[in-house]
């Protein structure tokens, strides 16, 4: 697993600090934004989509965050969150080939880009999946419940494929390099923060993300 940040690191050139983080960037005015608001969070895991329109059926108004990808395919979305920021233009690009009526999605990213609205520079400390990544977002922007779709946690088809990956990805949970460790990193940070994981349910049934934050 490659771990960008840790706890331990501490505040050094950071720029703000919420809820038990810190990092720069031009994200303050984000911070607490979204107070009490609900927040979907969807990934890229076989049966987000329908896990999606469950999630909007049981909330009031929802904001809806989407992690890589999948953000081309959603029928509405708020915000779209990547670690890998430069893939966001063109998904952009290919989710506005057919554009949505005054849709104004915001792109937030980690590293400096003309495209992205937002950049969550040093966010310490970093987890380390973009599902996680836009969860973090939308809990330092205050979101209650946040709900996660198409995040397992464990190994599962992506929404475009019939089979398992082949290269040892499992959402957390596999036996690739750099996704080992990444369930560990979520346990000792929802421990090191219990009023996050409080706010936090998944939609997607026997999973273990379900079992470790519950459902909605």
């Amino acid at each position: 697993m490659t771990v960008r940040n840790a706890a331990s690191m501490g505040t050094f050139g950071s720029t703000w600090q919420h809820g038990g983080y810190s990092g720069a960037g031009n994200v303050s005015g984000l911070l607490g934004s979204l107070a009490s608001r609900p927040a979907i969070i969807a990934g890229g895991a076989a049966g987000v989509f329908q896990e999606v329109d469950d999630a909007e059926r049981k909330l009031e108004v929802p904001v809806v965050f989407a992690a890589n990808d999948v953000g081309i395919y959603l029928p509405r979305l708020d915000h779209w969150v990547s670690l890998h920021t430069d893939h966001l233009s063109a998904w952009k690009t290919v989710r506005w080939l057919h554009p949505k009526d005054r849709e104004d999605v915001k792109l937030h990213g980690i590293d400096r880009r003309p495209f992205a609205d937002y950049v969550w520079e040093g966010l310490t400390p970093l987890f380390c999946l973009s599902g996680y990544f836009a969860m973090q977002i939308a809990y330092l922007m205050d979101c209650n419940p946040i709900v996660l779709c198409g995040c397992p946690g464990m190994p599962a088809p992506r929404f475009f494929e019939a089979g398992l990956r082949q290269d040892g990805f499992g959402y957390g949970s596999g036996t690739k390099g750099s996704d080992n460790g990444v369930r560990e990193q979520i346990e000792k940070e929802m421990e090191r923060l219990p009023w996050f994981k409080e706010r936090v349910r998944s939609m997607t049934p026997d999973s273990w993300s379900q079992r470790f934050f519950g459902g909605l």
